[in-house]
């Protein structure tokens, strides 16, 4: 349920992929051993595509099962990979643009982080199809990198109370909880990349940390 892997040696293998049920996207350049651990442990489909030319494609892509969101910033050829490969995109076009950072979703509703425009509300919901809310968390502005979830748990950030914890919990419609990935680190997006069918961490995490994940998750 749980495979160990890294991203040319960086632990942090959620700012550079994501992933739903069906697919993950990885940079164009991904080592093999990083999309065979991918594909292997998640049962996915890989997309190969840098997004506005970067390699941080998790940091700047939200993701569920019913879409896929980018930025405007997006290159025409980036957009025309997606879009040979079935997905339902949304492009928002938006100040705020690192939506992998800024956006915690899972198929029954997504927390965002404050600023977004109207219409980009409406595109983030239209797109996940799912319940939207607004919500600042304590000092932390990038609410997306707080969390991994699927659609039955969330594991977050240690250091968030009891009650953002709970206000999570009733938009995401699953048991929340707190944790931590590669040896501690609170943000836990940056280390571990979640669907319905597995995980994959960044390889410094330890088996408290793994663990942790696959109970809150629905894998134990």
């Amino acid at each position: 349920m749980v495979r160990m892997i890294d991203y040319k040696k960086n632990p942090n293998i959620g700012v550079v992929a994501v992933a739903n049920d069906s697919i993950a996207i990885v940079p164009q350049d991904s080592p093999k051993e990083f999309v065979e651990g991918i594909a292997d442990e998640l049962k996915v489909d890989i997309i190969r595509t840098n997004i506005c030319g970067a390699s941080v494609v998790g940091a700047l892509v939200a993701i569920n099962n019913s879409g896929v969101l980018v930025n405007s910033h997006i290159y025409e050829g980036e957009l025309k990979i997606l879009k040979e490969n079935g997905v339902n995109l949304g492009v928002v076009d938006d100040r705020l643009n690192a939506l992998g950072n800024l956006i915690l979703a899972n198929d029954k509703g997504a927390v965002v982080a404050k600023g977004f425009k109207k219409s980009s509300l409406k595109i983030i919901e239209d797109v996940l199809n799912c319940e939207v809310v607004e919500m600042e968390i304590e000092s932390y502005r990038t609410v997306g990198s707080l969390g991994v979830a699927n659609n039955r748990g969330a594991v977050l950030h240690p250091m968030l109370s009891e009650d953002v914890l709970r206000e999570i919990e009733d938009v995401l419609k699953v048991n929340v909880d707190v944790g931590t990935v590669n040896r501690g680190v609170g943000f836990v997006k940056t280390g571990a990349i979640a669907n319905n069918k597995g995980i994959v961490v960044g390889n410094l995490t330890t088996g408290i940390e793994i663990t942790r994940l696959e109970d809150v998750l629905g894998f134990l």
